[in-house]
């Protein structure tokens, strides 16, 4: 498998629905490839932050409170 497919799969959700022969193949190159281990985990940090931001803004938020008279 070379880097340019090992990218596009993974990018593209098509390494989740991917056979066991390619998942193996995918396994192998990231093994080997260190370029391809430091682009999964940067994109495993990125999906990570954007669950988090999508969660935040999807949670709805409380009325703000009208400060007291004194």
């Amino acid at each position: 498998m070379k880097c340019r497919d090992y990218i596009f799969q993974l990018t593209s959700g098509q390494l989740e629905d991917a056979g066991t022969a390619t998942k193996i193949a995918a396994w192998q190159h990231r093994m080997v490839c260190f370029r391809c281990r430091a682009f999964s985990r940067n994109d495993q940090a990125l999906q990570g932050l954007l669950k988090g931001y999508n969660d935040h803004i999807q949670t709805p938020q409380a009325p703000a409170s009208k400060p007291a008279d004194q």
